[in-house]
């Protein structure tokens, strides 16, 4: 089956934005989040879906004043990050 292709899809409001990255190989998941996260605003949310738990991008997101939430769902799993 074909990798998906990167979403990036603003939601009905637009403090949030879903980024699915699933059944795209690494590094695309995290090179997709790193240039989304560029042009998240303060007041947003990035709502990522990936195919399993991004443990490298953690300290990324630490070092660059991010904080995340994430969980694993049915369909996959889902990561929130928002700016400190």
């Amino acid at each position: 089956m074909p990798a998906k292709p990167f979403v990036l899809e603003p939601l009905m409001s637009h403090t949030e934005i879903t980024l699915d990255t699933r059944g795209l190989s690494a590094p695309e998941p995290m090179e997709h989040c790193l240039d989304a996260l560029a042009g998240l605003g303060s007041a947003q949310a990035l709502i990522m879906w990936l195919d399993r738990e991004p443990f490298p991008l953690y300290e990324i997101l630490r070092r660059s004043g991010f904080n995340y939430q994430g969980s694993m769902q049915e369909n996959g799993f889902q990561l929130i990050i928002r700016r400190n």
